[in-house]
């Protein structure tokens, strides 16, 4: 058995991945997303910058060892005392570490001597992330660094009480172990146990699960079964849901709901609510047809805009905003503004702005707050125009939130455009449809600039998700007639 800090860290993102990474048959388990693979590649060049920016400082690169040889090279190092040792392997027990660097310090003592060495892994990332008012480090750095330090310590015979890492940006990061160190305890306990398959586990389906090589696996599972994370919006929520009773999706839809508001059987932090709305996405699943419910109202009698931006949030970087401009029967053609280049947003967010002025009274559909949020960031980092960004807020209309949750439920885990656009007969022209290959796509066109064909590639997707928005529209549309 081998434990590895990658364990723990897909641990804080999914337990049962855990188990099958170890004990899962390799046959059905698929290939890695185009999009995973880019942030690998890009994990790599940002730990390539930032070690050319260390000037002379002398570094140990054990990157191209094995587990096996990196071990007592590594420990070999650290006696010697050298300054610094890129991609170390930190070994003890059944814990394997390889912490991106190893750096020598003098402000404590070890059993090395007068000096210890602390882990700093090297990340394409923010370490602290906003949480409305307050902030919090992600838990799955945390625990990365947590298992270094365990394991380190074993090694030195010390350790400390802030943990640190280097960020996207180059700059450090510290967190204090401390507040993680009680649900680390608890991970690292049922780590050993699903690692050798001690423990067994279930899926839940959530919203990035389908970045992950089990992913079809899963779905397969939890058809299969009937569970209950197979209906939108319960996920790990069901893991609750089956020590009430609730073990599959017939025994949600069949429910009495106020049996499972009162002792014995409450479920913590579900209310009635919430399971009414289960229930009824239950019975729609079972059906197979979605529930469209009365009392909504489309905007009438103005010009229609179906606007959709593709962004790439590593990057902090939106380089296409697409529209698809209808005035009653009349559709103009498709048109874009795209960044070719990363240099290029301002410019691009520019000439958008300049279309947005240029319009008179119209609708702007869009499946998601996620259009206004990108909007309202790059107003303020450019100091562009606020009143025709209030002017655009107060013309949008979100299907998502206005139209598909309130008055509606459909059969599918997931109420993505993609989910519910195909439910309703739309179907992309590209044989992979989807934001996170966008971004891939957009990696590809920066790798070679004068290929036209990944750039073009985005174009026709982005078309498509607007004319998916169009479908989805004048589905309720004819419903309500």
């Amino acid at each position: 058995m081998k434990i590895t800090a990658l364990d723990l860290y897909n641990f804080t993102k999914c337990q049962h991945r855990v188990y099958l990474d170890s004990n899962g048959d390799p046959k059905e388990k698929g290939e890695v997303s185009p999009f995973v693979k880019l942030l690998w590649e890009r994990g790599l060049q940002t730990e390539r910058e930032y070690l050319q920016t260390l000037g002379n400082i002398q570094l140990f690169d054990l990157g191209d060892l094995s587990i096996e040889k990196g071990a007592p090279k590594t420990l070999r190092l650290m006696h010697e005392g050298v300054p610094l040792i890129y991609q170390g392997v930190l070994k003890s027990d059944v814990y394997v570490g390889r912490p991106d660097l190893l750096m020598k310090r003098f402000d404590h003592s070890s059993l090395f001597g007068k000096f210890y060495y602390e882990p700093i892994d090297i990340k394409a990332g923010l370490g602290w992330k906003e949480q409305g008012n307050s902030r919090r480090f992600k838990g799955h750095y945390a625990f990365q660094m947590l298992f270094y330090w365990m394991v380190l310590e074993q090694i030195q015979g010390m350790s400390l009480e802030i943990g640190r890492i280097i960020n996207v940006n180059g700059n450090i990061e510290e967190f204090l172990m401390e507040e993680f160190r009680a649900l680390f305890a608890t991970g690292l306990k049922e780590v050993k146990r699903l690692v050798p398959g001690l423990k067994t586990s279930e899926p839940a389906l959530g919203s990035e699960c389908n970045l992950c090589g089990w992913y079809a696996h899963c779905q397969r599972w939890v058809n299969k079964h009937g569970d209950p994370s197979g209906l939108f919006y319960v996920g790990k929520r069901k893991f609750q849901m089956k020590e009430a009773g609730l073990r599959t999706i017939s025994d949600i839809a069949g429910m009495n709901v106020k049996e499972f508001t009162l002792p014995p059987k409450k479920i913590h932090g579900i209310g009635e609510k919430s399971l009414q709305a289960m229930k009824i996405r239950a019975k729609v699943m079972l059906g197979g047809e979605p529930d469209i419910r009365g009392g909504y109202t489309l905007p009438m009698g103005k010009s229609e805009i179906y606007f959709d931006i593709e962004d790439d949030p590593t990057r902090n970087l939106t380089y296409l905003f697409g529209v698809l401009v209808k005035d009653g029967d009349t559709e103009s053609p498709f048109r874009y503004f795209v960044a070719r280049h990363p240099d290029d947003e301002e410019k691009t967010a520019r000439a958008f702005w300049a279309f947005l002025y240029s319009i008179g009274e119209a609708v702007y559909y869009v499946y998601s707050h996620k259009e206004r949020t990108t909007l309202r960031k790059l107003m303020e980092r450019y100091q562009l125009d606020q009143d025709v960004f209030d002017r655009y807020v107060a013309s949008e209309y979100d299907l998502y939130a206005k139209l598909i949750l309130p008055y509606s439920d459909w059969p599918t885990h997931s109420y993505g455009i993609k989910n519910i656009a195909h439910i309703v007969g739309f179907r992309w022209r590209d044989v992979d449809p989807s934001g996170v290959n966008s971004i891939s796509w957009y990696s590809k066109h920066l790798e070679d600039p004068e290929d036209e064909s990944w750039l073009q590639r985005i174009v026709l997707y982005n078309e498509d998700d607007c004319r998916a928005m169009v479908a989805v529209k004048e589905f309720f549309e004819h419903r309500q007639s």
